[in-house]
């Protein structure tokens, strides 16, 4: 187990952690329901990193916001 995805777990908006490199996948991040990654991609709470760096760095809380009420613009 690696330290730094357990405290990647611990974060209080990160819902599941799932390394799933070993069958040539990646490191899957699910967020809590009102939590959403920072990206291009509104809404989108599930994200795959390549490597447990890149998981930390896209975990930090400046990649992570609460998501918008439904109907809000």
């Amino acid at each position: 187990m690696s330290k730094t995805l357990d405290a990647i777990r611990m974060l209080p908006y990160v819902s599941a952690v799932d390394d799933e490199r070993e069958d040539g996948s990646s490191i899957i991040v699910t967020l809590e329901g009102e939590f959403e990654f920072c990206s291009e991609d509104p809404g989108c709470g599930v994200k795959g990193f390549d490597t447990v760096a890149a998981a930390r760095a896209g975990t930090a809380r400046r990649e992570v916001q609460l998501s918008a009420p439904a109907g809000a613009k």
